[in-house]
């Protein structure tokens, strides 16, 4: 009985507090976020032909990473599986949940239900932000090429530079914790710099990468896995994080007296 009144009263909250949310593309449920998360969904797959010099430098870097470490992937596998304590399994049991969609989605709930009580614009962008961007990269991109390039788990001991695309229940190329991790710590990063400057960055990204050594002491991916993931996260999280919101404007310009007075609207995109 309380467990249902509980919902009823949240479902209320959220409702009303969507409803506030108007002409916001920054509001969660609302239909201008549905709208603007659509946008964003079509522009994704040609976004790579409209990058600039620096962004392909940053491109070819992360995948340069990304293969080059496929050098010593074996190499810290057997390391992390002869060297464990328990204090490192207590930390990475605590780090690689900050990774974990399941904790994801109620920090973005309550980072929108915070942001829209204290009327403060730069958490309900991040969670906004931040709701787009795990479904992006965490959701599409990464179980995407997971599929297609088939590597197994650390775990089964199988050779590192193994692929078998296509094959089922090999998911392990690149991480889908670290994917996550980097594109909500990004997220905030982004948004928080104008109040914060880069004070926090450290920390966030310092998760973020815990959140990616955890998955690698755990045997469950490799380092190149961790990499790419990682440049996934923070890709997608920084462009929609940057990108301009709310840019609708509506202008009144009054007719002239004659033939019929009145008033013209339009709106700019």
């Amino acid at each position: 009985m309380a467990k249902n009144l509980i919902l009823r009263i949240t479902l209320l909250l959220c409702l009303s507090l969507a409803s506030t949310g108007f002409c916001d593309e920054n509001q969660l449920f609302s239909p201008d976020y549905l709208r603007r998360a659509w946008s964003d969904f079509k522009e994704m797959p040609t976004k790579p032909l409209h990058f600039s010099r620096n962004q392909w430098f940053l491109t070819g870097g992360i995948l340069t990473a990304t293969f080059g470490s496929f050098a010593i992937d074996g190499s810290i596998r057997d390391y992390f599986r002869d060297n464990r304590n328990s204090f490192s399994n207590r930390l990475s049991d605590y780090f690689t949940h900050f990774g974990d969609y399941k904790y994801q989605l109620p920090l973005h709930l309550s980072a929108w239900l915070v942001g829209n009580l204290f009327d403060y614009s730069p958490l309900k962008k991040s969670a906004a932000d931040g709701a787009e961007a795990s479904l992006f990269a965490a959701g599409i991109i990464t179980p995407l090429i997971v599929r297609i390039s088939g590597r197994a788990l650390p775990e089964n001991n199988e050779p590192a530079l193994k692929f078998r695309p296509f094959v089922p229940d090999r998911c392990c190329f690149p991480s889908g914790h670290t994917t996550e991790a980097f594109a909500v710590a990004t997220v905030l990063d982004v948004n928080f710099r104008e109040t914060f400057g880069y004070w926090h960055s450290p920390f966030l990204y310092g998760i973020a990468a815990a959140t990616g050594a955890s998955r690698i002491y755990d045997h469950k991916h490799f380092l190149s896995d961790v990499i790419l993931g990682a440049g996934i996260g923070w890709s997608i999280g920084y462009w929609l994080a940057k990108k301009p919101r709310n840019q609708t404007q509506i202008s009144f310009i009054p007719t002239p007296l004659s033939p019929t007075p009145g008033l013209f609207w339009t709106v700019k995109f």
